[in-house]
């Protein structure tokens, strides 16, 4: 019965150190992981920054290009119409 008891404290004695060592590696994960998400996070906004940037010259060129179409439009009316008052 002694040999029993002894096995049984034992056993829980593992179990609780195993338990303790679980904790431990649950509170590294954590920290790790933490640091890993906030590294992350600060690399995608980086990269939003740099699409952000890429967009804002994209449109700033097709505002300037669309400007330039209108002015053509606007001279090939003037053209058309100096025709017409020419007839």
């Amino acid at each position: 019965m002694q040999g029993k008891m002894v096995e049984k404290d034992e056993l829980l004695a593992m179990l609780t150190e195993i338990y303790d060592q679980l904790e431990e590696l649950e509170n590294v994960l954590e920290s790790n992981l933490s640091g890993l998400r906030q590294d992350w996070y600060y690399e995608q906004s980086e990269k939003l920054e740099v699409c952000e940037s890429r967009l804002e010259a994209i449109e700033e060129g097709m505002t300037v290009i669309r400007s330039e179409a209108d002015n053509i439009e606007d001279a090939k009316r003037s053209a058309a119409m100096k025709l017409e008052l020419g007839f």
